[in-house]
């Protein structure tokens, strides 16, 4: 089934007359409902939208945080440099060796000095106990070198001839007692003879007596037999007494033997007395000479990197306490030191975290690090140029920190900038602050 359309003719279509006022009205409305649109859109996230608020702080890298200088204390001419500038040492590694000439020379006399004594003190230990050997400390016995052992050798050979001296005195005494007790036989034996005379005397001075009083024999005779008689038994008597003195003489050469013994102990031990002081100065000698010898190296304190190394030739001499290096420890946490200014020290408090910039670095690669407050002064102090600020210290984090190393850019005075976080708030807070604590300060006026 077909459909017909009718076309109207031209004459027969409605006319709309054209009004500018009304096109430029609505326009106008079209305006103002995007500005409308605008204004709440913007206030509402001024309202809505949370914005990380920050109290900013200028600062710079912390020296006494970042680097440790190594000094010398007594100083010394220079024989060896083992490392340089931007050098990464370990820990007990050696940075310098000093001339260690007359250190070494007087710690190797002073060394063998007290190798000495202390076998000199053994030996007379041992003979001031009466030993038949020396008994030597570990300090030595443990030892192959041949200052221990020669020190050794030494006082064994002494105590051999003191031993044999002593031992040599003692069998000429010994050999004494000998005799007199050979003497003292030999007494003996003569008593026995004295006596066996007057045995066979006495028999006869009898016989002859009888005859006297008889008066068969005169009287010469009988005393000649009475003067025998009498000159035997003075003679066993005489004998007597020598045995005595020879018995006399052998307690004085016991005695003698047992004087040398203590007499040679008393000598070791006023020796061993002298030795014992002379072994405690000479210990301290040495000791202060091996210190001396072992501080003509120069090791590194711990693991870290060299900078500001001033040595620069062989031969060159270190003066006492004169900074030659510094090291960046790796371990060492790096604080950034900030002046805070003190209206914003309300705001701040340690453990706050914090972001941190570095302007004269390259903020493609060093961008803006992490870290925390680890310190903010309790009072406010005051610069040469009269400006008061709060110090405060901010640390790194392991991460940010090693990042920066890797730029190079940790060295001391670095400038930095510190964003200390405070919290979000509102950007209509931000802009209302000022005008809200405008009407704060103007209600409390008077």
């Amino acid at each position: 089934m077909a459909t017909s359309l009718s076309i109207l003719p031209p004459a027969t279509l409605p006319m709309v007359a054209y009004d500018p006022e009304a096109r430029m009205r609505r326009s106008l409305r079209g305006v103002l409902l995007a500005s409308a649109l605008l204004v709440f859109g913007i206030g509402g996230a001024a309202a809505l939208v949370p914005m990380g608020g920050a109290v900013v702080a200028g600062g710079q890298i912390g020296a006494e945080s970042r680097v440790k200088k190594i000094a010398h204390p007594t100083g010394g001419t220079v024989a060896e440099i083992l490392v340089q500038n931007g050098q990464h040492v370990r820990k007990g590694q050696i940075l310098v060796r000093l001339d260690d000439t007359v250190s070494g020379s007087t710690a190797t006399l002073s060394a063998l000095s007290v190798d000495q004594l202390l076998a000199q003190k053994a030996r007379l230990e041992a003979e001031q106990l009466g030993l038949g050997s020396i008994d030597f400390p570990a300090s030595l016995t443990r030892r192959t070198d041949a200052s221990a052992q020669q020190a050794m050798a030494n006082e064994r050979r002494m105590f051999a001839l003191r031993q044999q001296e002593l031992s040599g005195l003692g069998a000429q005494l010994s050999a004494r007692v000998a005799q007199y007790h050979d003497e003292i036989g030999g007494y003996r034996a003569q008593i026995a003879a004295l006596r066996q005379q007057s045995a066979l005397i006495e028999p006869e001075r009898r016989n002859m007596q009888t005859l006297y009083d008889k008066k068969l024999v005169t009287l010469g005779r009988l005393n000649q037999l009475e003067r025998t008689a009498v000159d035997l038994h003075g003679s066993a008597g005489a004998l007597q007494a020598q045995i005595a003195q020879a018995n006399s003489r052998i307690s004085e050469a016991r005695a003698q033997i047992i004087q040398i013994g203590q007499a040679r102990r008393a000598e070791a031990g006023a020796q061993l007395a002298q030795v014992n002081e002379q072994l405690n100065q000479q210990q301290a000698r040495t000791v202060s000479a091996i210190d001396e010898r072992n501080r003509s190296v120069i090791r590194a304190p711990y693991d870290g990197v060299v900078e500001q190394l001033s040595l620069t030739t062989v031969g060159g001499v270190i003066r006492p306490a004169e900074t030659i290096m510094e090291i960046v420890p790796d371990k060492d946490p790096l604080l950034v030191e900030a002046a805070l200014n003190p209206t914003d020290v309300d705001q701040v408090h340690v453990d706050q975290p914090a972001r941190v910039s570095f302007p004269s670095l390259s903020r493609t690669a060093t961008p803006e690090l992490r870290g925390t407050v680890a310190y903010v002064a309790a009072e406010r102090v005051t610069d040469p140029e009269g400006r008061a600020f709060y110090p405060v210290r901010v640390q790194l984090t392991p991460d940010s920190l090693a990042r920066l190393r890797r730029t190079g850019g940790f060295k001391s005075g670095v400038p930095a900038e510190v964003y200390i976080e405070t919290g979000s708030r509102s950007m209509m807070a931000y802009i209302t602050k000022p005008l809200r604590d405008q009407f704060a300060r103007a209600f409390l006026d008077d």
